[in-house]
């Protein structure tokens, strides 16, 4: 894998990783039970449209990698999502990891280490 792929593969990662905190972090301030204009207004006014932009714009960074990277490289590579949410999660929204969670983040670090990195 060479160095474009791989930041077309990071940039995957971390544009869905940081899409679901921003759209979590936005999710604070939607005002959702005064109508589907102040929502809307609530909505639009916060991080919600950076977010629907990084987690929309990440599946075509992906079939651009995918033109060139094989999917089971792919798919190893961004496999790290799921990891970066749950501790950008604690470290930016300031929520709770659990023993649980440490323990699967830890896991699933460790099979994708065995599984092709």
């Amino acid at each position: 894998m060479n160095s474009r792929e791989f930041l077309l593969l990071l940039g995957v990662t971390a544009a869905s990783a940081a899409g679901q905190l921003l759209l979590r972090h936005g999710a604070k301030s939607w005002i959702t039970r005064e109508g589907l204009l102040r929502f809307s207004l609530s909505f639009i006014k916060g991080s919600a449209p950076l977010a629907l932009l990084m987690v929309l714009g990440a599946p075509f960074l992906y079939w651009k990698a995918l033109e060139t990277v094989p999917l089971t490289r792919a798919y190893t590579v961004t496999a790290f999502t799921g990891v970066l949410i749950q501790f950008g999660g604690r470290f930016f929204l300031k929520e709770r990891l659990s023993r649980r969670v440490v323990a699967g983040a830890l896991l699933c670090c460790a099979g994708i280490a065995v599984w092709g990195l």
